[in-house]
């Protein structure tokens, strides 16, 4: 497993200013791709393709053979448009950049608008999968706020597709439990949250716990909607959680490293 200190590597240079001294190269490889999918998204009556951010781990390329665990990351109400550099501003796609050597392929869809659709997020993941050298014993499914809930959601829907789910300050229905007790859940949200509450949150993971589930929330002490994003996903020990994981089969155990 790679440690924590060597994920976040880069970005220890970067504070010591250091990162401007790398070759042209290195750090071109390192920016997040814009891509638009061949799947498509339904928005107001038509559809339209999918457009997300792509991080390829530096090694992406020089490792034919390997699959990598995928990271997929749904963001909130005020990045939905059709500009990229929205996602840019919190979440993995914040700190990506900066990070070539970050050890997930990170996709970063956009909603154009509207809530995220199950259905279409299933066609894109599909074509994702099938695009890239992915595990798809490893595919981990996070998002803050609307994209916590639409990634509650979208589990529920495809429960059998991934290794591990990260909400973040959103929640989801009680009737996803039954669901998801074979998918590890290690959710966060702020006590002090005044657009979305707690409550629901704390609700569904008891829940799942209920059904015997992998489950648990990280309740952070005056935490509000807005505040609590960036630190999270600044979390070495997420990631490690993250590489640690394996899909399970329902009823069934799954494997760690």
């Amino acid at each position: 497993m790679i440690l924590s200190s060597e994920i976040f590597s880069l970005r220890l240079l970067g504070r010591l200013g250091i990162v401007a001294m790398l070759s042209g190269p290195w750090v071109a490889l390192a920016a997040q791709r814009e891509v638009t999918a061949d799947s498509m998204v339904e928005v107001e009556g038509r559809a339209e393709p999918w457009r997300y951010l792509l991080h390829l781990p530096a090694a992406y390329e020089a490792t034919a053979e390997r699959r990598w665990p995928l990271l997929f990351f749904l963001h909130g109400r005020s990045r939905r448009g059709r500009d990229l550099d929205l996602l840019r501003q919190y979440g993995p796609p914040q700190f990506l950049d900066d990070e070539p050597e970050f050890p997930f392929v990170v996709v970063s869809p956009q909603l154009p608008d509207g809530g995220w659709p199950p259905g279409d997020l299933l066609s894109l993941l599909d074509e994702v999968v099938d695009r890239y050298r992915i595990d798809p014993d490893r595919v981990c499914l996070t998002g803050a706020s609307l994209g916590a809930s639409g990634a509650w959601r979208f589990a529920a829907f495809a429960p059998d597709r991934f290794a591990a789910l990260v909400p973040v300050c959103g929640y989801g229905e009680l009737s996803a439990a039954k669901r998801l007790g074979h998918v590890p859940v290690w959710a966060f949200h702020g006590d002090a949250d005044e657009i979305v509450s707690i409550e629901p949150h704390r609700a569904l993971i008891e829940a799942i716990q209920r059904e015997g589930g992998e489950a648990r929330l990280t309740t952070i002490p005056g935490g509000t909607h807005g505040n609590i994003i960036v630190p999270v996903y600044d979390r070495p020990d997420l990631y490690e959680w993250l590489l640690a994981r394996r899909r399970k089969a329902p009823g069934g155990e799954g494997e760690g490293e």
